[in-house]
């Protein structure tokens, strides 16, 4: 797939996080979007929020939209939150229509700002969301759902390429040896967050 029929690099821009409308037409879920809702989406959230257009905990399944709804679903810095990661993703697969994508962005465990917050209640490595993405793995031990995804895009911290070439080049490693990074030189330099994009696979 090329690079700009990705979501995940138009939602977090090199100048931050997208200001404008760039959906397109696509109709879009923003699980959690508290106060900063991504732009032309659906806002989802527990609190009446500006920009909140539901209000309903994503603790409590099933969300009120139909089967099939979004073409993509949003979750930044929400999943770390949640009750039941499997029961939120398997939401998330229900409200996707086939091939829609999630964009989901979460704290990376070794980054201090995943325990600076008492809510948080689940903490991510590269390979957490393995046990929902077919073929990666896990999931034929861990998830006995049929739910499943395919990992269209990941990244450590934002998706793109750093102005820097001595950060680009550490990304690059990180990228090709996760596993090593995440054992061990993420003790180091740990990254601030972590980026999926996957796409929801329906029979």
């Amino acid at each position: 797939m090329q690079a700009d029929a990705l979501w995940a690099p138009k939602i977090f821009t090199l100048r931050g996080f997208v200001k404008e409308n760039m959906l397109r037409g696509a109709a879009a879920l923003d699980v959690g979007c508290g106060g900063r809702k991504l732009p032309g989406s659906t806002g989802m959230d527990i609190l009446r929020l500006p920009g909140v257009d539901v209000v309903h905990s994503f603790n409590r399944t099933p969300w009120p939209f139909a089967d099939g709804a979004f073409d993509l679903v949003f979750l930044n810095h929400a999943l770390e939150h949640v009750g039941d990661v499997v029961a939120v993703m398997n939401e998330v697969h229900r409200v996707l229509k086939p091939e829609g994508r999630a964009v989901i962005q979460v704290p990376y465990f070794r980054c201090i700002d995943a325990y600076n917050d008492p809510t948080h209640t689940h903490f991510f490595t590269a390979r957490t969301l393995d046990y929902f993405i077919k073929d990666a793995g896990l999931s034929r031990y861990a998830y006995s759902g049929d739910k499943l995804f395919d990992k269209k895009g990941f990244w450590y911290g934002w998706p793109h390429r750093s102005r820097n070439p001595l950060r680009q080049a550490l990304k690059n490693f990180m990228h090709r040896y996760p596993a090593f990074y995440d054992q061990y030189l993420s003790l180091i330099i740990p990254t601030e967050c972590l980026t999926w994009e996957l796409e929801a696979l329906k029979r």
